[in-house]
């Protein structure tokens, strides 16, 4: 039997969420903040099993808070720790699961917009489990991959780090559920390809946004970790460079210059580039190596 998570997460329309009412959820009488940040003192050390789940399932709550130290110090860390040493059962994990895909899949009503990134980072473990100790079916993985895809093409709000609300950073943190899903071997070459799809699709933001918060190093580590599976050769590298590098809606790289959207084009480009330049260009990795020459030929198409 799966584990029943509390379902008044949903709003009067079943297709909304409304962030503020999860976020009421992330604090009890027995765990409050100050016994959080306790617990969290004590390395989210919880014997009990029984009574871990039930401080799991708060956590999962807290991710709606816009209190950052809740959200992300407390709820993100401690549940990152407890997923990467299998703490849980499979119900457990598919309960996380259904609970966090409804919260990206839904209309969240959230006015501070941190919700879904940190619902899609909190994915990003969940993917890792089952990368180290499958418990998804094909179909459950096939389900993931559509959604984690989905929700990156759609992301518009690419604000980054606030000092009073911390981490939004929805970009990043779909690449690291990309990351997970790259990693695994139970994904298929089709799986791949929509999210090669998907990450090209966010290295150039919408908008004429630059990114300033590290996302292209983020968005490079799936990639670099998909073309490093067997079902990928260095013809297909190739390839994707050269869509990469394909200088449209602009008719040429000369033109950049003129406008917001050739600039925010060069320079997101350009870093993205670099990045996976810096991570692969000393590698010994024979694969690795033999991805640099188009690597270094794209570079110098845009510079």
């Amino acid at each position: 039997m799966l584990v029943s998570f509390n379902t008044a997460t949903l709003a009067a329309d079943k297709n909304i969420v409304d962030a503020a009412n999860v976020a009421k959820r992330c604090q009890t009488s027995t765990y409050d903040k100050k016994a959080l940040l306790l617990l969290k003192e004590q390395n989210f050390l919880i014997k009990d099993t029984e009574e871990k789940t039930a401080v799991a399932k708060q956590l999962l709550d807290c991710l709606a808070s816009p209190d950052p130290v809740l959200r992300d110090e407390i709820a993100f860390t401690g549940l990152s720790q407890w997923l990467r040493a299998n703490d849980f059962n499979a119900d457990f994990y598919l309960a996380m699961l259904t609970t966090l895909s409804n919260v990206i899949s839904a209309d969240v009503k959230d006015e501070y917009s941190v919700y879904q990134p940190f619902a899609i980072l909190m994915l990003s473990e969940v993917a890792r489990v089952d990368r180290k100790s499958p418990f998804l079916t094909d179909v459950a993985r096939e389900k993931l991959v559509a959604l984690g895809t989905k929700f990156l093409r759609s992301v518009d709000d690419y604000r980054g780090y606030h000092a009073t609300i911390g981490w939004r950073h929805s970009v990043a943190h779909t690449a690291d559920l990309m990351l997970q899903l790259s990693l695994n071997p139970a994904i298929t070459k089709q799986h791949l390809d929509h999210m090669l799809s998907a990450l090209l699709s966010q290295v150039v933001a919408k908008n004429d946004h630059f990114y300033i918060y590290g996302e292209p190093k983020r968005l490079a580590m799936p990639v670099i970790y998909i073309f490093l599976n067997d079902e990928y050769t260095i013809e297909n590298w190739q390839t994707w460079l050269n869509d990469l590098t394909n200088p449209a809606p602009l008719k040429s790289w000369g033109e950049v210059y003129s406008s917001q959207t050739g600039l925010s084009k060069l320079h997101n480009t350009q870093n993205f580039l670099f990045a996976i330049y810096a991570l692969i260009k000393n590698s010994n990795n024979e694969r690795l190596s033999q991805m640099v020459p188009a690597l270094e030929n794209a570079i110098k198409k845009i510079q």
